[in-house]
């Protein structure tokens, strides 16, 4: 049996549901997601500090929350791929799978997150999400404003295919647009310091 037949999207599923499971340890005061510790926010206190960064930092803070969540979604991407490691999940076979159930069922509250289109010639991945936790819906700007969502589906991505990402907000609800939409590409890489062939 195959590592593909073996891990079904069905199972797959099973095993992204495993990890994405939330712990409340009542006895010691702390809560667990993807065996780290978190802090639960409400969304609009993370609208509180990404406007106070803003008024401190200027543009910079787009740059910051980018960081953040770059770091995030590299943590993510470790966590699930040391799980599937685990569980003997061949991932050379059922990585597309993977990745798409990865990215769909984690729910970590960023709002509904869907892979539209995922070429893996081009790497090129577009990404929509519905209810994006940084879009405030009493406001319009004139930029994106989810800088951390990017930065995150850059660093998931990037741990995931092992390979560098670049993207850009294209869409974003908080402009006015109908929702917010990412793309995602592969980094070229870089030919410095080597000589012309």
């Amino acid at each position: 049996m195959s590592s593909l037949e073996r891990y079904s999207s069905n199972r797959l599923r099973r095993l992204i549901g495993s990890l994405n499971s939330i712990r409340f340890k009542d006895d010691t005061g702390e809560v667990e997601y993807f065996g780290q510790q978190v802090v639960m926010l409400r969304r609009d206190a993370f609208a509180l500090i990404r406007d106070e960064l803003t008024r401190v930092a200027g543009g910079a803070s787009q740059v910051i929350l980018g960081i953040a969540g770059h770091t995030v979604g590299e943590e993510e991407g470790k966590a699930l791929l040391a799980r599937a490691k685990a569980l003997g999940v061949k991932l050379t076979q059922s990585l597309p799978i993977f990745i798409r159930l990865a990215v769909e069922e984690t729910n970590m509250g960023y709002g509904k997150i869907k892979i539209e289109d995922f070429d893996t010639e081009s790497g090129t991945v577009n990404i929509s999400i519905s209810n994006s936790f940084e879009v405030d819906p009493y406001r319009h700007t004139l930029n994106a404003t989810c800088a951390f969502t990017l930065g995150y589906l850059k660093g998931i991505f990037s741990q995931l295919l092992r390979r560098h990402f670049d993207g850009k907000e294209v869409e974003c609800k908080g402009k006015g647009d109908p929702g917010c939409k990412f793309r995602l590409t592969i980094r070229p890489q870089s030919n410095a310091g080597t000589s012309p062939k």
